[in-house]
């Protein structure tokens, strides 16, 4: 195994050389703990290579018009996304699996490569690749679709291959954001035959992609994705817009980052993140962004901002409004606001705000309509006992009467 390790080093050749390393760390025999940790740490970064910075990284060029097809992104270091528990525990567990990837390879598991994020926008998918590559201490290179995407029958097919192989070489974090552009379903009538090939080109891109390196794609519509191409994913993640948990969390970290006095308390950010259920985490950022500018430029304090931004909508009169109203005020009695508090936010009077509770509890419990069918089976049944009584006193009466005649 060292000859064979010697002579394909000699030759340049790494695909053999990650081959032959793998069957030495598997094979038979007594080795020392720190000789598998090494070895295994080489084969994840590259195979003999010190992993390189992202300062280090070149990154490959559209032939024509010399725009990058790639960039070289700053990935987090201190904020993480903030996730569904699912979401984040998958995460996780992707993580682990990437930084104990030589007692992976030891056991014959090949680590987790590729990654395919789906959800709504603005749910963290980007920021989600970029915390990966920071905790995974790699260099993020997103794919700038714009150069990559051309009008030219099979340019973006070869634009895509140089990227990949490219990328290939390096111990990177690549992201492919709107991944749907290029990996659309087959069956498309639409679509002019370069979409196939383009498809079966990055089926097989995905197949050699190494362990050195984790590809993250993105896409907002995994509907539209060839089948053929979510099955070569390792891992895949849906991100779904964040439960009222996660709002508030998202809430409270956007207004901690404020270096303005005056922020809302816990109650007002947890009544905000109730009220403003429909957004995502990014619609949570900008709305948390123009409080600011509202309080620093009009001198409106914050916590006057984000009621009027948060509950102005709540406070319509429309029947649609009552449903939301209704289901804020629930909730909110839920979470242990007092009536006072949840009339002063919907600016509606005490009694208003118990019928909204009672209405949320009746919706949600499901007890409006068997209430209904017991009440009008109460009803109904006297009527029919009295028609029923009724009937038979008159047949009673007739009998007596044709009786009294005879």
């Amino acid at each position: 195994m060292l000859l064979d390790l010697v002579k394909y080093g000699l030759g340049g050749e790494a695909r053999a050389i990650q081959h032959i390393s793998r069957r030495l760390l598997r094979a038979p025999g007594e080795r020392s703990d720190v000789f598998r940790r090494e070895l295994g740490r080489l084969l994840v970064a590259e195979s003999g290579s010190p992993m390189r910075s992202a300062a280090d990284v070149a990154l490959p060029v559209e032939p024509e018009t010399q725009q990058p097809l790639a960039n070289l992104q700053q990935g987090l270091a201190g904020e993480q996304p903030i996730l569904a528990p699912p979401a984040a525990e998958a995460i996780e567990r992707l993580i682990a699996a990437r930084l104990q990837a030589s007692a992976l390879i030891e056991a014959g598991i090949e680590p987790p490569r590729t990654l395919l994020l789906t959800g709504p926008p603005g749910v963290g998918k980007s920021m989600t690749a970029a915390a990966l590559a920071a905790r995974l201490e790699l260099p993020l290179i997103g794919v700038e679709l714009a150069a990559l995407m051309s009008s030219f029958l099979g340019k973006t097919g070869q634009n895509l291959a140089r990227l990949l192989e490219h990328a290939r070489g390096v111990s990177c974090v690549l992201f492919l954001d709107e991944f749907d552009a290029v990996a659309k379903r087959r069956d498309d009538l639409t679509e002019i035959g370069e979409l196939k090939r383009l498809v079966n080109m990055l089926l097989l891109e995905l197949d050699r992609w190494p362990s050195t390196g984790l590809l993250i794609a993105a896409t907002n519509h995994p509907q539209l994705l060839d089948p053929a191409v979510e099955r070569r994913f390792d891992v895949i993640v849906d991100l779904p817009k964040p439960g009222f948990e996660e709002r508030r969390a998202i809430l409270a970290r956007a207004f901690d980052r404020l270096a303005v006095a005056g922020a809302p308390s816990e109650t007002m950010v947890a009544a905000a993140a109730l009220a403003l259920e429909e957004l995502s985490g990014a619609e949570l950022e900008r709305l948390v962004a123009q409080v600011a500018r509202d309080s620093v430029l009009g001198g409106e304090p914050i916590a006057a901002a984000l009621e009027r931004l948060a509950f102005d909508p709540l406070r319509s009169k429309g029947r649609s409004d009552r449903l939301r109203r209704a289901a804020f005020a629930g909730l909110a009695a839920e979470r242990g606001m007092t009536q006072r508090e949840i009339a002063e936010l919907l600016d509606i009077s005490h009694p208003t705000v118990g019928a909204l509770v009672a209405e949320w509890r009746e919706t949600v419990e499901g007890e409006a309509g068997p209430r209904r069918q017991r009440q009008a089976g109460a009803k109904e049944a006297p009527t029919k006992r009295k028609v029923a009584t009724r009937k038979k006193s008159k047949s009673s009466t007739s009998k007596k009467r044709s009786g009294g005649k005879r």
